[in-house]
């Protein structure tokens, strides 16, 4: 049975005419291969046709030798007309029905297998309803990379092959299956289909044809198939611009523009009438994506081809009306047919982060290493773990084989101790965390990116300060997690140990440093006094540091002349320094004097630095080293612009680290690398950094690398000493985390590279000095690193910071916030050392509001003063008119207070629980007021900045806001001038009836913001790695 339908096929087999059309235009470098190719194919072709546009090489000298006819058109004809000039060559087609004539349209670049033209009939034969098929292409270079197994087109105009990122030739794809089109490199199409279509649409000179006519085809009623035992190598040669491209249409030789106005006329031309207004949207804005994207890679031609893309059919509408037409004459089905072939979002989205995966793998692989492609890539590959990783083995007969190969794997076992001890440390912190110097976080990330872009706060009075940078750094990170800022911090806190210890672990594996060395340096980091201060403090500037320092010190430290590395590097250090910076205000003054430093130091160093003569002093500052300087000052600075002119002018009173400020100890302590304050370790742990840097200062080879140490050290002891006015509190010392995690990290680089030097010599040497001076270190670190462990998984779990807390405000004002009134509260708290008191809009402090949240006025703190001294006879009046609602005081509540507020007047208690008492403020005004001539007060509807209303006639309208000039009025129209009410707040005299526009102005913060987006840009833009051409992509690429 078989054997008949073997004979049957052959038989079929034999009344197909194939008539093979090779279209050349300078391809000589591969055409030689593809004519031996087509003369060597098991089944033979009846007749070969060559069509020569112009080639200026050999190729009709090598057509005319192979005896191949040789039909030559100009350089400027297009693809679809010199296959069209070979059919007309042709004699009329037979309507006899005795033959079934095919036309296999093959480029001068691409070579099919000899079986190719076999299988593809085999297939057509057995499907009569197929009108055109093609081969599965694989790379020219590369004979096992898969290039196509049928084409289709996105929604946006993307070309479309459904296959993953170089994904090689396994035999997945050997099926024969229905697609949308398939390549003209290749494409067997029955002859009367191909004339029934009018073959390729004169408008398509080249790309993008074939998704055009397997379209049409399919609208047609045909099927397209790709048959996957097919078949052929393609070079790809004017896609990746290894020859000009010389049609009409290609506008400056470009193949890209002309590949996306081509794909946007395919989609434009075929697509049904009523959906071409979403279809133009989509192709716009993906174009303008793809330009930004280009514009990032530093390819501005090909941003501009984007752009000019769809510039040429707005311009030029002739052609897109012609296509049109053209298609109505072989429309048989609806375009929904084609439907199931357009890939779907959900699917795109997925390849697309294949492909990003892929490529970020790719990017952190050596450039030297070898792949096979039989066994998959190793997580050393990539550079996040050491390559000793990768060479566990687990012997099966010996006892503790286990615990003997982990003990060999120093790095596992580092992470295995920081990730145990992480869980231990952190069993009080799984959850929303706030205490200490953090407030809660905002459920949603783009609450923290809103209240960045805002220019007035709703935070206590009010405040137009300049939020800092590090809330949207935040808020953006916090999409790892769904947008969930909450989980975000909860999971940097819980891992931040272990990132600590592989961050640090990497930094000394690249400062030369052993396996066993480097854990040594990961761990102490890790569980260093300041970072577990920082941890249980809520200190999330100095826990950003750390996570920061070890890459950043890594880069300094290879690099300090900056003569040896490029440009990109540069902006590379000056976008992490901005980041850190960021979350340090220390951090960013001392990156900022110490370049300052260098670059005084590095002229006062040059032969002719005492010159006064401009010419002089500017041929000294034309090294690149200076300007190399100048970004690394400059740019993050400017980033973190209008934060970073304030520390530059108030250099002393800008050092506060985010959140709320918290006490911290003194130079005594600094100078013992504990910063210590509220649940921090207590001077009982002692760091061995102090012992650290007197040995390096006798050491010759890391002498200045310990000065340099002490110096930092120095100047965080310094700096200690100094009080500045908190973020919600009086005086607090400042905060020298920053600096002393300087002086950690190279304290501890330097003594195990001191330790590695020595060691050997100690071996051989006699017992001596050096060898008690050696066991007293080892003992001293091992003594700290049990201690501190024992510590963090005991005690330290105790800490300020802690999840779910519970709320301060009780439930009935937190309600408040949303109603239109938008009532604050007073939260008052008097002990006998101080007064502290705050106010809320309906709840409790979120993180970030400390750091924007602007002076008390004078007039409100005086009348608070004068509340708890018993005088304040107006107090509740002042409170009124900042539109404060409720005056709240929390258990333990001050006794000689409580009677004082019962009896001042102007204040009636509302209620008293476990929590705390609240009294309402009689007379309290809504955020914004409106008092007539007659002195009634009218509540006017209000957004967070700006209110909408019409006034009944002349009075007052009263802003229950501190005051700030960026408030406006507008009457009718017309400005109405701002004045200060004697309490502090903003008001306007109107004189007549009419519509009112109150509206904060937030040009200058706007102003701001784009400085430094433009800034942000430039230093990601000069930082990423420059893309290249397709002609720049080296063949060996390819192979």
């Amino acid at each position: 049975m078989a054997e008949k339908q073997s004979t049957g096929v052959q038989t079929q087999l034999k009344d197909q005419f194939v008539t093979a059309i090779v279209v050349t235009h300078d391809g000589v470098t591969w055409l030689n291969e593809v004519v031996a190719s087509l003369s060597s194919q098991k089944h033979k072709i009846d007749q070969i046709i060559a069509v020569d546009n112009g080639s200026i090489d050999d190729s009709v000298k090598l057509l005319n030798k192979a005896g191949i006819e040789v039909i030559k058109k100009s350089r400027r004809t297009g693809f679809g007309a010199a296959v069209a000039a070979a059919v007309a060559k042709l004699p009329p087609l037979d309507d006899s029905g005795n033959k079934q004539e095919w036309l296999w349209i093959l480029h001068d670049d691409c070579a099919p297998d000899r079986h190719a033209l076999g299988k593809l009939l085999e297939a057509v034969i057995s499907r009569p309803q197929v009108g055109i098929a093609g081969p599965k292409i694989l790379g020219w270079y590369d004979r096992k990379h898969i290039l196509e197994a049928g084409i289709s087109i996105t929604e946006n105009g993307t070309r479309w092959t459904g296959l993953e990122e170089r994904e090689h030739d396994q035999g997945q794809h050997d099926e024969v299956k229905t697609v949308l089109a398939v390549s003209t490199a290749g494409m067997l199409v029955k002859r009367s289909l191909f004339e029934e279509l009018g073959g390729f649409d004169p408008s398509l000179e080249l790309f993008r044809d074939d998704i055009d006519l397997g379209w049409r085809a399919n609208i047609a009623g045909h099927s397209v198939i790709c048959v996957g035992e097919a078949i052929l190598y393609h070079a790809e040669a004017a896609a990746s611009e290894r020859r000009s491209v010389d049609v009409k249409d290609a506008i400056l030789h470009r193949p890209l523009l002309l590949d996306r106005r081509n794909a946007a006329l395919v989609l434009l031309a075929n697509s049904s009438w009523w959906i071409l207004p979403w279809v133009a949207i989509q192709l716009l804005f993906t174009s303008i994506g793809r330009a930004i994207l280009y514009l990032l890679a530093k390819l501005p031609g090909y941003a501009a081809d984007e752009i000019a893309a769809i510039g040429l059919l707005i311009f030029k509408p002739a052609d897109l009306i012609k296509s049109r037409r053209y298609r109505k004459s072989s429309r048989v089905l609806t375009a929904r047919v084609i439907k199931p072939f357009i890939p779907n979002r959900s699917i795109q989205i997925r390849t697309i982060l294949g492909r990003i995966s892929s490529s970020l793998s790719n990017l952190f692989r050596s450039s030297k290493q070898e792949i096979s492609l039989a066994s998959p890539s190793s997580y050393s590959d990539i550079g996040v773990v050491d390559e000793s990783f990768d060479e566990l083995d687990f012997p099966v007969k010996q006892s503790f084989s286990k615990i003997r190969s982990l003990l060999k794997q120093p790095f596992l076992f580092g992470v295995l101790i920081t990730i145990l001890i992480s869980i231990l440390y952190s069993r009080n912190r799984l959850g929303s965390l706030s205490g200490g110097a953090m407030a809660v976080a905002p459920a949603s990330a783009m609450e923290m990116i809103t209240s960045y872009v805002n220019s007035w706060h709703l935070i206590g009075l009010g405040s137009s300060s300049a939020a800092p940078a590090w809330i949207p750094i935040i808020g953006i990170a916090s999409f790892i997690t769904a947008g969930n800022p909450q989980i975000f911090l909860a999971c940097l806190f819980l891992f931040s140990p272990t990132l600590l210890f592989i961050l640090s672990y990497r930094a000394a594996r690249k400062y030369s440093l052993t396996n066993y060395s480097s854990v040594f340096v990961g761990i102490i980091y890790a569980l260093s006094p300041v970072t577990l201060t920082a941890i249980n403090q809520g200190r999330l500037g100095t826990l950003v540091i750390a996570l920061i320092l070890p890459g950043l010190f890594t880069l300094l430290e290879r690099n300090r002349g900056l003569k040896t590395i490029g440009w990109r590097k540069v902006f590379s250090i000056a976008l992490i320094t901005a980041v850190a910076g960021a979350f340090s205000p220390l951090f960013l003054l001392s990156w900022v004097l110490f370049q300052i430093g260098v670059v005084i130091y590095t002229y006062l160093n040059t032969s002719n630095w005492q010159s006064t003569e401009i010419a002089v002093i500017r041929k000294n500052f034309s090294d690149d080293e200076y300007k190399k300087r100048a970004a690394l000052i400059f740019m993050p600075l400017l980033i973190n612009i209008p934060n970073s002119l304030s520390l530059l002018l108030n250099p002393i009173t800008s050092l506060r680290e985010p959140g709320l400020s918290l006490e911290s100890a003194g130079p005594l302590s600094t100078l013992l690398f504990n910063p210590g304050g509220p649940s921090a370790p207590g001077l009982f742990v002692l760091a061995p950094f102090a012992l650290y840097l007197l040995i390096g200062v006798f050491s010759k080879d890391q002498k200045y690398s310990a000065i340099s140490a002490l110096l930092a050290i120095s100047l965080a002891a310094t700096i200690s000493s100094y009080f500045v006015q908190g973020n919600n509190s009086g005086a607090q010392r400042i905060w020298s985390g920053p600096l002393i995690l300087f002086a950690q990290l190279l304290a501890l680089l330097l003594i195990f590279a001191i330790a590695e030097r020595i060691i050997p010599q100690l071996r051989i040497s006699n017992f001596g000095f050096r060898h008690i001076a050696s066991v007293f270190t080892a003992l001293v670190t091992i003594t700290s690193m049990i201690t501190i462990s024992i510590w963090a998984t005991s005690v330290g779990a105790n800490s300020v910071l802690r999840a779910n807390q519970e709320q301060v405000i009780p439930p009935f004002i937190t309600d408040l916030a949303s109603t239109e009134e938008r009532p604050k509260t007073l939260v008052i708290r008097k002990t006998d050392e101080q007064l502290k008191y705050f106010v809320t809009r309906g709840g409790d402090l979120q993180i970030g509001n400390a750091d924007v949240a602007s002076q008390t006025p004078e007039q409100f703190h005086k009348a608070i003063v004068d509340l708890v001294n018993g005088v304040g006879g107006s107090t509740s009046q002042v409170l009124g008119f900042y539109g404060i609602k409720y005056v709240y005081m929390k258990n333990p509540a001050d006794a000689g207070l409580t009677r004082t507020i019962d009896g001042i007047g102007g204040f009636t208690r509302s209620s008293e629980t476990k929590d705390g008492i609240v009294w309402k403020v009689d007379k309290s005004h809504a955020r914004v007021t409106f008092q007539n001539k007659q002195g009634q007060f009218f509540q006017v509807n209000s957004t967070d900045k700006s209110s909408k209303a019409y006034v009944s006639g002349a009075g007052v309208i009263l802003l229950a806001e501190k005051y700030d000039k960026s408030w406006h009025l507008m009457l009718n129209g017309k400005p109405v001038p701002l004045q200060e009410h004697p309490y502090g707040i903003p008001i306007f005299e109107i004189q007549e009836q009419g519509e009112i526009l109150l509206t904060h102005d937030g040009t200058n913060r706007r102003a701001w913001i784009s400085l430094q987006l433009i800034a942000l840009i430039s230093t990601i833009v000069l930082a990423l790695p420059a893309g290249r051409k397709r002609r720049e992509v080296p063949l060996e690429e390819l192979l």
